[in-house]
């Protein structure tokens, strides 16, 4: 049941921070603007859950006395664990800078690419965590390379800007 709450939270994080990283590149490029804080409150509003979910499972994970953890699977769980610590560090500091400055820029890119990692490694888990089909794992990682690619243009955009 855990597992199957934290794919629900993870699933609707990877839409929203989809959905901020998309209108932020937009509003690099000077296609939209107006005020998009909103989508940051919702994100804040699934990553605590989707954080203490994570803790849950993860703590399933190594209590399994039944299918005992593997030292690949205590890896593949470390990788997400660091990653997503790393994507909340930076998202921490994206959140405080001023929006546009060199150190934004700087930061706004590495939380592009540490996000995108995140999610790549962890779509197998999401996947299985909801039922999917094991493929799937394959369209997430490259729904989620796409959107890194065009966030990141539009954060190289400010440069210029």
């Amino acid at each position: 049941m855990l597992r199957r709450a934290n794919g629900i939270a993870s699933l609707l994080l990877l839409a929203v921070l989809s959905a901020h990283a998309i209108m932020g590149a937009l509003f690099c490029w000077g296609v939209v603007s107006g005020e998009a804080s909103w989508i940051v409150w919702a994100g804040v509003c699934v990553v605590v859950p989707h954080v203490v979910l994570s803790i849950g499972t993860t703590r399933q994970m190594l209590h399994d006395e039944e299918r005992l953890p593997s030292a690949k699977k205590k890896t593949h769980q470390a990788k997400k664990w660091v990653s997503g610590i790393a994507v909340g560090a930076i998202a921490v500091a994206h959140a405080l800078l001023a929006c546009g400055n060199a150190a934004w820029i700087i930061v706004a890119l590495l939380l592009d690419v540490a996000l995108a990692t995140h999610i790549c490694i962890s779509a197998k888990s999401l996947v299985k965590d909801l039922g999917l089909a094991s493929g799937l794992r394959y369209a997430i990682r490259a729904l989620t390379i796409v959107v890194a690619v065009f966030t990141g243009l539009g954060i190289c955009v400010s440069i210029g800007g």
